[in-house]
């Protein structure tokens, strides 16, 4: 307890108090004292039929804490809601988490350590009513997203939609979409394929009607004063891994 505690005073310091200090061993160190977060976030990231936190980054999270000669118990990592992982992120520097989209913004508020992996964000309808909401322009529809989503970050920004239906998990948007209480989602392809499959409606489909992005990569999570040398570290391994050939086994295990 009492070296977490001098490990939290620790972080806040600017890089220059402790760069005398920031080399592998410290950022073995810091790695090793972490609280990671999650969120349901398939196939990233979620809790199979066992319970089991399963996933592309907690995979990869143990390939980098294996090669890095540190343990880590995967069962430790905590899931909670999206927007409490955010919160959490900007304020605590003995928390990392993942994974997030990057952008601008986010690498403002966040140190983001990311894979070579490319995500698509798309306005998403239910295939049975494409061929009406078709007819309608992108600022007629009604949009559900997940608060501090990419999602509704890109309905603000490219469309200037702001009336929007926020929930707090991907199951919970897809759910308004299902129940017609709003016509369209805005949120990654690759997630919301996965989750609609995992939920109990197989005669529903996702058509998407709009790209938003197609050139994020998703990234790890760290809070901005983080010492360099713990992304840099990070970034390496992730690195090798890559040259490895490891990144793209793990992610070929979770495609439909």
């Amino acid at each position: 307890m009492v070296s977490k505690i001098i490990l939290y005073i620790c972080l806040y310091f600017s890089s220059t108090a402790y760069s005398f200090s920031c080399d592998e061993t410290y950022a073995k160190e810091i790695l090793s004292n972490f609280q990671w977060y999650t969120e349901d976030y398939p196939p990233y990231n979620y809790k199979d039929k066992a319970g089991k936190l399963v996933g592309i980054y907690p995979d990869i999270l143990m390939l980098i804490y294996k090669e890095l000669d540190l343990s880590l118990d995967i069962d430790d990592v905590v899931t909670v809601p999206w927007a409490r992982l955010f919160h959490t992120l900007e304020y605590s520097p003995n928390h990392a988490a993942f994974n997030m989209i990057k952008t601008p913004e986010r690498a403002k508020k966040f140190q983001l350590v990311t894979l070579p992996i490319i995500t698509k964000i798309s306005i998403m309808v239910l295939e049975e009513n494409k061929h009406i909401l078709i007819k309608k322009s992108l600022e007629e529809l009604t949009y559900s997203v997940v608060r501090q989503d990419i999602g509704g970050h890109l309905l603000n920004e490219l469309l200037h939609i702001r009336n929007q239906v926020e929930t707090t998990s991907a199951s919970n948007m897809l759910g308004t979409l299902i129940y017609h209480r709003v016509e369209a989602i805005a949120y990654s392809e690759l997630v919301a394929h996965f989750q609609l499959s995992n939920l109990d409606f197989e005669d529903k489909k996702l058509i998407s009607i709009h790209t938003l992005n197609h050139k994020y990569k998703t990234a790890f999570i760290f809070h901005k004063d983080m010492p360099n040398c713990v992304s840099k570290l990070f970034s390496k391994t992730i690195t090798l891994l890559n040259e490895k050939g490891e990144i793209a086994k793990v992610v070929k295990k979770y495609e439909h």
